[in-house]
């Protein structure tokens, strides 16, 4: 039987008089990979902070059957002065790893996202995706026992995506238990063992087994200073990365023509487009 190493018991936060969850109840087991979904604001940033000790909770209760290890992806990570390098360094040092086996694994993390020549330029003067990437590089240095990510795919080239989704599946083979929140459906597919939906400050499940496999496709466009993306697409588009020159969307199959219609009608102009890889 799977052992229940975190319980959430009815429990509810408030900001204030604003409630954003209210009686949360779930049991986590090691070595699961849970997907939490909802719209932005939904609160599910806030769950995960609240089952890492981030946050407190204004009621309820969350029980951890052991003193549990935790590392987190936030969403939004700091422009900080230091270099990826200097941060990724004391970062290591930090968790207890020797200056050696921080070179070692970080070397490794840097060249499958990419990154060897940005390691000596300060973090804020980096793009988001690429801060992105560092806030990635810092939770995989070791394996905890459970990786929080909050939309750990933001900004991230298909390259990097790819490097990432190959590292979450090791460390959960290994038995690391992985809880994200996202919104990109090719990335649940990929990663969950099962899903979560916040609706209306609560939690449901989400069948996977009744979530069909979608095909995508991926469009480069050269970035148009000046020129607004018609809002009516918005809603179908599946990941929006923006580079320093261009963007790069990800876009059901089904929702292509029409996004790539309304793009080249406002004036943006297509640089590649192509299936995306699984």
């Amino acid at each position: 039987m799977e052992e229940v190493i975190i319980s959430l018991n009815m429990v509810s936060k408030h900001f204030g008089r604003r409630v954003i969850l209210d009686h949360i109840s779930l049991n986590i087991k090691r070595g699961a990979s849970i997907a939490l979904l909802g719209p932005n604001g939904s609160g599910k940033s806030t769950l995960l902070r609240m089952i890492g000790g981030l946050t407190t909770v204004t009621s309820g209760k969350i029980e951890y059957a052991s003193p549990l290890t935790f590392n987190y992806v936030p969403e939004h990570f700091p422009k900080i002065d230091l270099t990826a390098r200097e941060f990724i360094d004391s970062m290591g040092l930090i968790e207890g790893l020797t200056a050696e086996a921080v070179a070692a694994r970080s070397r490794e993390l840097f060249h499958g996202f990419c990154m060897e020549d940005m390691i000596d330029v300060p973090i804020k003067h980096l793009s988001k995706g690429t801060i992105q990437k560092v806030a990635v590089i810092q939770a995989l240095l070791q394996s905890p026992d459970v990786l929080l990510l909050d939309e750990p795919l933001s900004g991230q080239d298909r390259q990097s995506q790819k490097a990432f989704i190959k590292l979450s599946q090791t460390l959960n083979h290994q038995g690391v238990t992985v809880i994200m929140s996202c919104h990109e459906q090719h990335l649940v597919n990929q990663l969950s063992h099962s899903a979560y939906e916040i609706i209306d400050k609560a939690l449901f499940p989400v069948t996977l087994a009744k979530v069909p496999e979608i095909a995508y496709d991926v469009m480069v466009f050269d970035a148009a200073p000046g020129i607004n993306v018609d809002l009516s697409i918005i809603d179908e588009i599946e990941q929006w990365n923006d580079f320093e020159n261009r963007f790069e969307l990800i876009v059901s199959r089904e929702n292509s023509d029409a996004v790539l219609k309304q793009l080249l009608t406002d004036g943006f102009k297509l640089r590649s487009m192509g299936a995306k890889e699984a």
